[in-house]
């Protein structure tokens, strides 16, 4: 029998772009009783857990007869231990692993162990043995015990799998590094695109333009021709590494066959797409918002899949909160989805906040935290543990928005889905900074470009080319932290 059989935090998705590989488990059965699971210490891991039945072939990834979190490494290993489970020859070990390496899980599935031996007696150990809960038994930790009731069932599915508990951590990164971690992390390099058309080029190379810097990530535009070393007339590829497609609009400019130049200025953006995405959770990001003007700070969920339509924010956009500089030159945040891109609908489920509520102080002054809560029902929105926004199927399906007698164009594919669709589906992260672009400002009667112009880009650099560099200086977002929950 097994002792202190607890189900410990689980992160459970699979990330399937890593080139992570979960090391393969040492397994030793002593006489006359006793058993050990171990994986050595690797430097960023952080939880080892195991789950195991005996002679019983397990149903997926069910808790098993054996199901323990170790949260501590001992002597370069991780180590679970049961003293007091009789194992004989020809029995069969049926389990599977987990690790939670920097911040990403992994699992070992479909192992078997078939015990052909003992390695010894079992082990002496000056540790006193953790008795078996009684139904009445709560752990002194945070721990989760499925046994015991205490895992509520989730709602979340991450990459494509369910998660294992509600309330739960499925994936978190603090930019502690040096660098943005590969494994999670996929760094755009592309000109800007449909439907927004963002005046600037997204590139992975450019260290003013993203940095990693006391624990931030720190994203700031910088001018095309600083950075390229060209003047903006001239044809630019960006090359093999270019995200976009390839041979295209995405990768090459030649103003020579546009009227319009390059644009103006270089940021960065860079996602889960690659390696995670999850469908219902708590998003939770800590950030401190650019203050010039005409920016578009970008703490977006964006659809892995685009089920629902490929253009114009068909599949759905979430915007966990970003701020922007009004008329009068104070910042004001906004936070909700985009069920497509042309107004009035854009901004129908679109919710807005005047200020901070401090008069000495906007939103680029200090971090906030911006939380979103996304279940199968309703999505909200908090800042600093503030509800500010809420938008739900309960007041009627998303494919039923109508603003100014219009309504969405792809209203027959959202009525096949559920009433929050499109966000039924699975979406990943996005963070970023965009500058300007068409839609986006569409209501600002005082910015200094026409929409669709095609000149319009030349058009917003020559209304900043004065004030250049301040405006490039006070133009950084900031994000502490992310981390996302189930639900």
């Amino acid at each position: 029998m097994s002792h202190g059989l607890r189900c410990g935090v689980f992160l459970l998705f699979l990330a399937l772009a890593s080139g992570y590989t979960v090391p393969k488990a040492k397994i030793e059965v002593f006489y006359p009783k006793g058993f050990e699971v171990s994986i050595p210490h690797e430097e960023g891991i952080t939880l080892f857990a195991f789950h195991g039945k005996l002679n019983e072939e397990m149903e997926g990834l069910e808790a098993g007869t054996w199901a323990r979190d170790i949260v501590k490494m001992k002597n370069g290993r991780w180590t679970f231990r049961d003293r007091q489970a009789v194992l004989k020859p020809g029995d069969v070990l049926y389990y599977w692993t987990y690790v939670i390496y920097n911040g990403l899980g992994y699992r070992e599935d479909d192992g078997a162990y078939v015990v052909s031996g003992y390695n010894g007696s079992t082990p002496v150990s000056s540790t006193p043995a953790t008795r078996v809960p009684s139904p009445d038994f709560t752990f002194p930790t945070p721990d989760i015990d499925i046994r015991l009731g205490n895992c509520e069932a989730p709602k979340t599915q991450a990459n494509g799998a369910p998660v294992r508990c509600a309330n739960q951590q499925i994936f978190a990164d603090d930019f502690n590094g040096g660098k943005l971690d590969a494994s999670k992390w996929k760094l755009e390099r592309r000109f800007s695109g449909a439907p927004d058309y963002e005046f600037n080029i997204y590139v992975n190379d450019a260290p003013q333009t993203l940095s990693l810097q006391n624990g931030h990530v720190q994203i700031q535009p910088v001018a095309t021709k600083r950075f390229f070393k060209r003047r903006l007339g001239e044809m630019l590829d960006l090359g093999g590494e270019c995200t976009g497609e390839k041979n295209s609009a995405d990768c090459v400019r030649d103003p020579s066959r546009r009227r319009d130049k390059l644009p103006p200025l270089v940021s960065a953006q860079f996602s889960t797409k690659e390696s995670f995405s999850f469908k219902y959770g708590r998003v939770e990001v800590r950030a401190k918002m650019p203050r010039s003007k005409y920016l578009v700070p970008q703490l977006w969920l964006q659809p892995k899949y685009n089920v629902y339509g490929k253009e114009d924010y068909q599949s759905g956009q979430v915007r966990i909160g970003y701020a922007r500089q009004v008329p009068g030159g104070q910042l004001d945040l906004y936070a909700g989805i985009l069920l497509t891109s042309k107004e009035p609908l854009r901004s129908a489920k679109l919710c807005h906040k005047l200020g901070t509520g401090a008069s000495s102080e906007d939103w680029s002054d200090n971090f906030h935290n911006y939380t979103l809560e996304w279940t199968p029902r309703q999505l909200k929105w908090f800042v600093d543990g503030r509800e500010i926004c809420s938008q739900g199927s309960d007041s009627g399906a998303f494919s039923s928005t109508i603003a100014d007698d219009q309504r969405l164009p792809n209203v027959d594919e959202l009525e096949k889905g559920t009433g929050i669709a499109p966000f039924d589906q699975e979406f990943y992260l996005t963070f970023g900074l965009g500058v300007a672009g068409f839609n986006e400002f569409f209501y600002d009667k005082e910015k200094p470009w026409r929409d669709q112009d095609t000149i319009a880009m030349t058009q917003f650099l020559n209304s900043i080319k004065d004030r250049l560099d301040q405006w490039c200086d006070d133009a950084e977002l900031k994000i502490d932290y992310v981390k996302i929950f189930s639900v």
